[in-house]
């Protein structure tokens, strides 16, 4: 019978974990332990699961994926961070992004002309949406600056 493992890998030492319903959590006090994602694995056992993964590893689709698991891993983890963070004026009261430039935002140096402003706004929006790996922050962000600059 097969069983599904999450091989991580930190330095030359592996590490087998058979999947779970607490699996995520026990993944990140791993990676909070200097632990990378290495693959998934069906295998029998957790030594077997190693070994798929030695003899895996040098594949570049492998190697891609790891990348792309950590990176997963660190986004999740800045966001969580971003998440965290509160922005209060003295009474408590969240301050709003209006105190930011919203050419600075666009990336302006003076004042653009409309075409210049809807062109530069979608070019972003493309880039930082939710949906493309941006945030909701940087799209309510560019989104305020858009609004105070069309406006102008």
């Amino acid at each position: 019978m097969y069983y599904h493992y999450v091989v991580l890998k930190k330095g030359e030492e592996y590490l087998a974990v058979l999947t779970n319903p607490n699996t995520q959590w026990e993944l990140g006090h791993y990676y909070d332990q200097g632990y990378a994602f290495c693959m998934d694995v069906p295998a029998f056992n957790a030594s077997s699961a190693v070994e798929v993964v030695k003899q895996n590893e040098k594949s570049e689709i492998v190697r891609l994926q790891a990348q792309l698991k950590s990176l997963q891993h660190d986004y999740k983890k800045l966001m969580q961070e971003n998440q965290s963070l509160r922005f209060g004026d003295r009474y408590g009261q969240a301050s709003s992004i209006n105190a930011i430039n919203p050419l600075e935002v666009l990336g302006f140096t003076s004042a653009p002309d409309q075409k210049d402003l809807k062109l530069r706004y979608k070019q972003l929006s493309l880039k930082l949406h939710p949906d493309k790996g941006g945030s909701n922050f940087l799209m309510r962000l560019l989104n305020d600056a858009y609004a105070q600059l069309k406006k102008a």
